[in-house]
């Protein structure tokens, strides 16, 4: 309770001298942590396998993209996804794991293999594996806290948590106990990320956000992406093919 309590005091003291969060925090009262996580984890889906098709909408400032997606994810072990232009075209084929990150460019015939990390570079944002597949599943992001609180005002929920590199805020509907955005800030680079949860309905009587904003802004330079979910699958038998034949150009492993 003490380090909680400690935690609160500096997290409002971040948060007034910072306008990332807000210029002015109202009056606040203290709730009680666990069992607000108690209740959003109740809400979470569980799944075993994940699978969906989406709209996807990709703006990086100098260029935007609509295309369609199947993705498919094994909890913890991998994300698998299809990717559609027009004329239903397959564009590209990605297969992540903890470890790896490998994308397979259908139109031009080329093949990439790299470290997880290289998704990091792309998404210019510090996003583990574990994180990836929360944001698909609309879950809390596990930082690896080590100082957590929750606070109630206007009439949401607020839980502040913090780790050696990362401050994360998460907005809960106080009604539902749904998450509807959470806000990454790292400490130590001019870095953020934020993920808004819209359009929630029920999927095997747990609530699911069928629309995603997402943002990263790292030094001025702000990356788009917006989800919209169309179709979603829970714990069926899924495969992920990706198979890679003699054909395709191999591109130089990072």
């Amino acid at each position: 309770m003490i380090l909680r309590f400690t935690f609160l005091i500096v997290a409002l003291q971040f948060i007034r001298g910072s306008n990332v969060f807000c210029q002015t925090m109202p009056d606040t009262t203290v709730m009680s942590f666990d069992s607000l996580m108690h209740r959003i984890a109740a809400n979470q889906t569980g799944y075993k396998t994940f699978s969906g098709r989406a709209k996807l909408a990709w703006d990086d400032g100098k260029s935007e993209q609509d295309f369609q997606a199947s993705m498919r994810m094994k909890k913890d072990s991998l994300f698998w996804m299809s990717i559609t232009g027009p004329m239903n075209v397959e564009g590209a084929r990605v297969l992540i794991t903890p470890d790896t990150f490998q994308l397979m460019n259908k139109v031009n015939g080329d093949y990439e293999g790299h470290g997880f990390g290289f998704l990091n570079n792309w998404l210019l944002f510090p996003v583990s594996f574990a994180m990836l597949q929360q944001i698909m599943a609309g879950e809390k992001l596990d930082i690896r806290e080590k100082a957590s609180t929750a606070v109630y005002q206007d009439s949401v929920f607020v839980i502040y948590c913090e780790s050696d590199k990362m401050l994360e805020k998460i907005w809960v509907n106080s009604l539902n106990y749904t998450v509807s955005k959470i806000l990454l800030k790292d400490k130590l680079l001019t870095q953020q990320m934020s993920i808004t949860f819209d359009s929630y309905n029920l999927i095997e009587g747990k609530p699911f956000s069928y629309h995603r904003d997402i943002e990263v802004n790292r030094d001025g330079v702000v990356l788009k992406l917006t989800i919209d979910f169309t179709k979603i699958r829970l714990n069926e038998t899924l495969t992920y093919p990706f198979e890679v034949s003699e054909k395709h150009k191999r591109q130089h492993d990072k």
